[in-house]
């Protein structure tokens, strides 16, 4: 019943987004049509009420990952074949790819097999709540999960915060009269700085977590022999 429900869910949210105009197979104009705010309010309600169904369940779960993870492939191959497919496009093409990338990321989060891995003693259990924090309770999967979408989600920022930067210093001012085709450079260059950092903090958490585990194990094995 609550894979059904969340597929019902999950397929009025395209039919509504559909039916509110964002999401279009023949637009010539490059910049979509008229679209309705109250169909795209009404669309992510029923997109949140699939979420919130599936999290509850992980047969669900799984099902509505594997939707939208054919969803983002299905919006890709789309939309590199037909120009006049418009999907959540209503200034730029970036828009699309954004939401791409975000699609992916909940797929892939709700495809997770498991969060938390059970704990083997209660002396782990009793620091439960720290060892989540600093994801030694974590399961491989989960940690890789909000390991991509965070490094995602910095790139993004740093990409935005590039651009910003480039076009204050140098597309700016009354002398300026030219396009700033630049300032997707500098947001590319902070966003591969973004992702060098980012898998330099992974590889320091993933490390430490593991030394802190060992340490753990270790210190359990010499009061189990005590």
């Amino acid at each position: 019943m609550t894979v059904a429900i969340t597929l019902v869910l999950f397929v009025a949210s395209l039919i509504t987004l559909h039916a509110a105009g964002f999401i279009l197979f023949d637009d010539t104009t490059g910049y979509g049509t008229d679209t309705s705010g109250v169909g795209l309010l009404v669309a992510l309600l029923l997109a949140l009420g699939a979420l919130v169904t599936a999290f509850g369940d992980p047969i669900s779960r799984r099902v509505l990952g594997g939707a939208l993870a054919v969803l983002d492939a299905t919006i890709i191959a789309i939309g590199a074949s037909d120009n006049g497919f418009r999907f959540f496009w209503t200034t730029y093409e970036g828009e699309l790819l954004q939401f791409e990338v975000v699609l992916g990321l909940v797929a892939l989060v709700l495809l997770t097999p498991s969060f938390l891995r059970p704990t083997e003693s209660p002396h782990l259990a009793a620091a439960s709540t720290s060892t989540t924090l600093n994801g030694q309770n974590l399961t491989t999967w989960s940690r890789a999960s909000l390991y991509l979408c965070a490094l995602v989600v910095a790139m993004f920022i740093a990409f935005g915060i590039g651009i910003a930067h480039f076009e204050a210093t140098q597309c700016s001012g009354p002398d300026f009269g030219g396009e700033c085709d630049l300032a997707a450079l500098e947001g590319l260059l902070l966003a591969a700085g973004a992702f060098v950092l980012g898998v330099i903090a992974i590889l320091v958490i993933e490390v430490s977590g593991a030394v802190r585990r060992r340490a753990a194990a270790r210190g359990q094995h010499q009061r189990a022999s005590l």
